[in-house]
């Protein structure tokens, strides 16, 4: 909960996400009133945002509903509506799913490279960008000195090189086709940009930005990038971490 926002709005919303979790498991009031001890018109006046509840009061309502006292300050993001669940169950699913952390990551890359495209938005330094999440399709598309450039957002892996010390990013995305042609790779003029998101390694929401041209190919296919690419563990003349120097460089390479 927003804790700027006014006592009144604050009890409001709590009490509707109250109902809602009562509601989700087909408890009446006084159902949940029995559950916690307390008189069904008290559950009213806190479902009514008529009650401030105190932490013992919090504690009882979050043991008897089976969720975490947080669940029950959340705001409500529109995707727990969706799901009908909490913020709590749906970060335990998540906990438990090693795919869907890796999932979660690519998009929370995605995120913050958003949030790095908008300044440079707000700050008129580039004209626009579009967020895509289409198969087939560049992350971005960044509108910068008056050319649409494709920008494709990767998180860093695990492993490194060794030799010589390098980080590692993998660019792959679909399943091979039937007939064997590398749907899987990217072929060298599908996107400008490469930002890499290094979380992976460092434990920060930082990037790696290069252009593509500077990226290696595939040695029987020149046409294809190469699947593991090395990432520099410092910046150096071709990655960097600005964005803008690596649209600088996608542009000059046009």
């Amino acid at each position: 909960m927003r804790c700027m926002a006014r006592p009144s709005k604050v009890l409001k919303a709590f009490g509707e996400r109250l109902r809602l979790l009562r509601k989700a498991r087909g408890w009446t009031q006084e159902e949940l009133a029995r559950r916690t001890e307390r008189h069904w018109t008290y559950i009213g006046g806190l479902e009514r945002g008529e009650r401030n509840p105190t932490l013992v009061v919090l504690c009882d309502l979050a043991v008897a509903l089976g969720v975490r006292p947080y669940d029950l300050l959340d705001e409500g993001h529109p995707l727990l509506g969706k799901l009908n669940s909490t913020a709590g169950d749906v970060f335990d699913a998540i906990d438990k799913g090693f795919r869907a952390q890796i999932d979660v990551k690519g998009k929370l890359a995605e995120l913050y490279m958003s949030r790095q495209l908008e300044r440079l938005r707000a700050s008129n330094i580039i004209e626009a960008f579009t967020w895509q999440d289409v198969d087939g399709k560049p992350d971005f598309v960044v509108t910068y000195r008056g050319h649409a450039l494709a920008v494709e957002c990767k998180n860093i892996r695990n492993e490194v090189f060794r030799h010589p010390p390098s980080y590692k990013v993998e660019l792959q995305r679909t399943r091979n086709s039937m007939d064997g042609t590398p749907t899987r790779g990217y072929k060298a003029d599908e996107f400008d940009v490469l930002g890499v998101a290094l979380f992976n390694q460092t434990g920060r929401w930082d990037f790696l930005y290069v252009a593509t041209r500077y990226l290696e190919r595939r040695a029987s296919m020149p046409g294809y990038l190469a699947i593991m690419q090395r990432v520099p563990m410092v910046p150096n003349d071709t990655w960097t971490p600005e964005a803008l120097r690596a649209l600088d460089d996608a542009v000059g390479g046009r």
